[in-house]
């Protein structure tokens, strides 16, 4: 009996420990939240190149909020004529398939990114920009939870 017990809180120890060592990263996140963009670059030869997206301190960083009802508001912040300005958009988003779709209010258009990662507090996102009729480049963005 006292062998059952012992192999019985062994297994149960072993059962916490793997439990407990599972990442607050792991890819149960939700897309709800704020999201600040920390790095921004884009795919050459096949590799990921990012590079820190720069803050002065003039400025608050960018956020985009989105909300468990399908809105989202794009907060952002530029420094010109010695003061910063912010403006915000808003509008409606939708996340199925690891594609993520976004249509500003206002407007037809419907904006697609696909996503990378997207943890409890990472977002990466890749999408594809067009330079000019015949050339295109991919471009990264990787959010932080804020």
């Amino acid at each position: 009996m006292k062998k059952l017990s012992i192999l019985f809180l062994s297994v149960l120890t072993f059962g916490f420990t793997v439990t407990s060592c599972n990442s607050d990263d792991d890819n149960s996140g939700s897309i709800e939240g704020k999201w600040t963009p920390v790095k921004m670059g884009s795919v050459l030869n096949g590799q990921e190149i990012l590079v820190n997206i720069p803050n002065d301190g003039k400025c608050d960083n960018d956020i985009i909020e989105y909300t468990t009802d399908g809105k989202f508001t794009d907060l952002s912040y530029e420094f010109f004529d010695n003061k910063c300005t912010s403006s915000t958009d808003k509008g409606t988003w939708s996340l199925k398939d690891k594609v993520l779709s976004t249509t500003y209010d206002g407007d037809t258009e419907v904006n697609t990114v696909e996503v990378l990662e997207l943890t409890k507090s990472t977002l990466k996102v890749k999408y594809t920009e067009k330079v000019d009729a015949s050339n295109s480049v991919v471009m990264i963005t990787l959010f932080e939870r804020k």
